[in-house]
């Protein structure tokens, strides 16, 4: 071991490679200049008001907010661009906010740039003023498209191999519509987003040898898309951002995503706004092919995904091996079309009962359906070695806020505060339990999170950014319980 040590000290004059966060200016400064500024300035821009039930409501949740201040302090890393981290060479050129920061001992972490995690990080940032740190970590991501031509799944080197969701459009919508004036750069931004629509996922005719779109999906399915070929279908659910799941695992990168293909509808959806505003990007005959490329996807969508087949009707996965729906009940099939507004109102309806029947519990909604998988195309556990966490019993955060969103969107408001409610109940009490807030957690009391590979991480950047989302709204319709 000396020997190595000391060769490597030979040849590179050091013997550690890792990369420190440096000091840089506090992206947290909006908030205050202490921690404790910090926390009061927070609670009090969730649950605002001067009222006596105000004051309550801000006093009993001050250990949970000292908490989530502490949290993001420890977890909000600027590394020289570069340089080396513990999982590979960092990318991103500015501050971010990692999901869990480092954990002790050098344990297991998620200390990088997530790409699908910084649409829900900042969707809690951009709620409390953070516009500036919010607008940085997209700018992180879409400069790295500019240098490899793909925005990965997290912003260090071994990740390069898959993309993740591409939500960056709805962050630089949200940035517009909470004020950021910093046009230039979201011009830019929106400009990166329009070239990786078209060459990561909408890839036909590029020549690339592991395309998307084959001739013959384009020529039965039109525009709709999957994740890339891998030989690992691992790397599809990394892709999906569900990693561990059933539906990867079995069908590999042969079926059509619901998920994906809601999320690239809302991308048209979102160019669209952008240049049709006369504020934002102003450039009619933009607007005009995002609305004619959207209204196609929209017909492609409806043909393929709407499945009539009893308990399975609803929105569900297109296996192409199959040529058949793959019916399961995949929650996140069920709620993406909603939140990006391509489902009918009827169809809406029909989900929001596929919710109440297949996926409530009492903290809130399972990823997968046990009831659905009885019958349907995937009956039992893939064997092999995996651990599938993105499955019931666990309730998933993104999921949380995608589905509430969604069922507002088509004027089911009571059915969503329902939800937002019961859940940030149980985040509430698990915290006042374990003083900590965990990456996932089960659907229902009765039942136990499933681990999953690397085990309930604490933090967790998306749950605190849900949590304050809730909680808000929440605060505001006068309907938190003093």
């Amino acid at each position: 071991m000396d020997k190595i040590l000391k060769l490597r000290e030979k040849i590179l004059g050091k013997t550690v490679l890792i990369s420190q966060s440096v000091s840089v200016d506090d992206p947290l400064s909006f908030l205050g200049n202490t921690s404790e500024n910090k926390a009061e300035t927070l609670i009090n821009r969730i649950i605002a008001g001067n009222n006596w039930k105000a004051s309550l409501l801000r006093s009993q949740r001050k250990d949970i907010f000292k908490y989530i201040v502490s949290f993001w302090e420890k977890s909000i890393f600027s590394i020289p661009y570069k340089s080396s981290t513990f999982k590979g060479v960092n990318l991103a050129k500015r501050p971010f906010l990692s999901p869990t920061g480092l954990v002790e001992n050098n344990g297991f972490a998620f200390a990088e740039q997530y790409r699908w995690d910084t649409f829900f990080q900042n969707r809690g940032l951009i709620l409390i003023g953070g516009l500036n740190f919010g607008l940085d970590q997209v700018l992180n991501l879409v400069d790295v498209f500019e240098e490899f031509q793909r925005i990965p799944n997290a912003l260090v080197t071994p990740f390069l191999s898959r993309p993740q969701p591409p939500l960056e459009i709805f962050s630089l919508i949200d940035l517009l519509e909470a004020g950021c004036n910093s046009f230039k750069e979201i011009a830019y931004a929106v400009s990166v987003v329009e070239k990786e629509l078209v060459t990561e996922w909408l890839d036909m005719g590029t020549g690339k040898q592991n395309q998307r779109q084959t001739n013959e999906m384009v020529e039965k399915f039109g525009l709709l898309t999957r994740y890339e070929p891998h030989d690992f279908p691992l790397l599809v659910g990394c892709e999906d951002g569900k990693d561990h799941n059933w539906i990867t695992v079995n069908y590999g990168s042969d079926y059509l995503p619901v998920q994906l293909n809601s999320i690239i509808y809302g991308i048209l959806d979102r160019l669209e706004q952008f240049y049709g505003s006369e504020k934002w990007g102003n450039n009619n005959e933009k607007k005009v092919f995002y609305v004619n490329l959207k209204e196609q996807l929209k017909n492609d969508f409806q043909k393929t995904f709407w499945c009539d087949k009893g308990k399975w009707a609803g929105f569900r996965n297109y296996s192409m091996k199959d040529q058949n729906h793959i019916l399961y009940g995949d929650l996140a099939g069920e709620i993406w079309p909603l939140f990006t507004k391509i489902a009918s109102p009827e169809q809406a309806s029909i989900t929001l009962e596929n919710l109440r029947q297949y996926y409530t519990g009492d903290y809130g909604l399972s990823a997968t359906s046990l009831d659905l998988r009885k019958g349907g195309s995937i009956e039992n556990e893939p064997l092999g070695q995996w651990q599938f966490q993105w499955e019931y019993p666990n309730c998933w955060p993104p999921l949380m806020m995608v589905a509430a969103e969604g069922l507002k969107n088509y004027g089911f408001q009571k059915e969503a505060l329902e939800y937002e409610k019961k859940w940030v109940d149980y985040i509430e009490k698990e915290f006042d339990r374990s003083r900590a807030i965990y990456e996932k957690g089960p659907f229902d009391s009765r039942l136990s999170v499933a681990p999953g590979l690397y085990g309930t991480m604490k933090g967790f950047g998306w749950t605190i950014a849900v949590y304050l989302w809730f909680l808000k709204d929440l605060a505001e319709r006068n309907l938190l319980n003093a």
